[in-house]
């Protein structure tokens, strides 16, 4: 299962029924142009590192610290290595909300953790409509007293295209990296 959350832990999209070996990139950019996938112009989401760095698609960098596990949690003033360090740190840890979002929804549906008699076609439905019910549950009932909110843990491809989809992918990414390098700058010369 592919999804987008937002940061009040509600799925924007899903998408499941591909095999466990399909490459992360490869289905991303399935749900782009085929899957009804759509970023809102002018914004992006993060993905992890398993995905290429694209304006729509920011990225850590590769290299540098990256898991929240991997910041000093015991120190209030964080100590950056360099602005790629500060990047992952701040990417980390609004990203966090992703993990979060599927803990509550493994938390609310069992069924998500174990292995079902059903077939796959089927439990790919069951995944999907799991995360409708847990949208419908976070808008419609308030004071969701089973599952609360938990506060942030820290404040705050494979190309099946020809050459044409191979140029759009390189300017989409240095696009991406400028974008990354940007938002990189601005947090190193805005830090405390």
């Amino acid at each position: 299962m592919m999804a987008a959350v937002s940061f009040d832990l509600n799925f924007l999209f899903v998408c499941t029924g591909w095999e466990g070996s399909a490459a992360d990139m490869r289905v991303l950019r399935w749900a782009c142009e085929r899957g009804g996938f759509v970023v809102p112009e002018g914004k992006y989401y993060l993905v992890d590192s398993e995905y290429a760095n694209t304006e729509e698609f920011l990225a850590p960098y590769r290299g540098e610290r990256y898991h929240i596990s991997q910041f000093d949690a015991s120190t209030r003033a964080r100590v950056h290595r360099n602005p790629r360090d500060l990047y992952n740190h701040r990417h980390a840890q609004l990203r966090n909300v992703v993990e979060r979002t599927f803990g509550i929804l493994k938390k609310r549906f069992k069924i998500l953790n174990v292995a079902t008699p059903f077939s796959y076609k089927v439990q790919c439905l069951i995944a999907m409509a799991c995360c409708i019910i847990h949208n419908f549950i976070r808008r419609h009932q308030a004071n969701d007293n089973i599952f609360p909110d938990e506060g942030p843990d820290e404040q705050n491809a494979e190309n099946e295209g020809g050459v044409d989809d191979l140029v759009g992918v390189i300017e989409d990414s240095q696009n991406g990296e400028d974008l990354r390098a940007n938002i990189t700058n601005q947090l190193w010369n805005t830090r405390i």
